[in-house]
Order: C-alpha cells, then structure tokens, then sequence
C-alpha cells in the first residue's frame, strides 16, 4: 500500500497578493518558481518551498487554517527582523514542539510558525 510521505504543496487565497509575495518571498525568502494563471484566471504564484499564493473567493481569506510551520534557521535573528520590519509578532521566540519556536502573522492575519531543531 502507498502511502503520503509530506506534503508537497498549499494554496494560500490572499486578500492582497503583492502583500503575500512581500511577506513570504521578500520577508522570508521563498524563491518565485512561476508566475501564471490559475485555472479560473485569477494569477497564481508558486514558490520553490511549494506554497502558491493566489487571490481569494471562496469564503474569506486567511480563515481556514489554523498555522503553517516552517523549518529554519536563527530564530531570534527572525523575529527581531520581523519587529523592525512592523510584522507582527505573534508569540515570541520559545520552546515548541519542533524545538525553538515563533509565531508571526502573514499580511492576511494566518499564524506562521517558524522553528529551529538545532536552537532547541
């Protein structure tokens, strides 16, 4: 039997898509895989680390999910960066789960994890 491994990819519908691309390519660094058409026509931008991001129309964006975690680097370093820029801090750096841990909120108010097994 075949069973999922991870998951590959998430489509996020934002409210402004220039604001996403600012927060997750431009603040966190994602690189632009491609930019296109999604099926209905509404643009669509993928990013190598597998999120795309896209205008919202069913139900409102930023709604659905409670948090996406991503694995990184220097913790402290990225929330202190995340103040200076006025994104806000959702919850400070601490232990999680995953080890170091902190939360930030995306430009449409979604919970971002962010968290370090080496900083643990």
């Amino acid at each position: 039997m075949s069973i999922p491994k991870r998951v590959h990819h998430l489509l996020l519908q934002t409210r402004d898509l220039e604001a996403a691309e600012a927060f997750y390519v431009g603040f966190l660094g994602f690189s632009v895989r491609k930019r296109e058409q999604f099926h209905d026509g509404r643009p669509l931008t993928t990013t190598e680390e597998g999120l795309g991001l896209t205008n919202g129309v069913r139900g409102e964006a930023g709604s659905v999910v409670e948090h996406i975690a991503f694995r990184t680097s220097d913790i402290r370093g990225l929330a202190q960066r995340a103040e200076a820029q006025g994104i806000e801090v959702l919850k400070p750096p601490g232990p999680g789960p995953y080890g170091l841990t902190v939360y930030l909120a995306d430009p449409d108010g979604n919970r971002i994890e962010l968290f370090s097994e080496e900083e643990a």
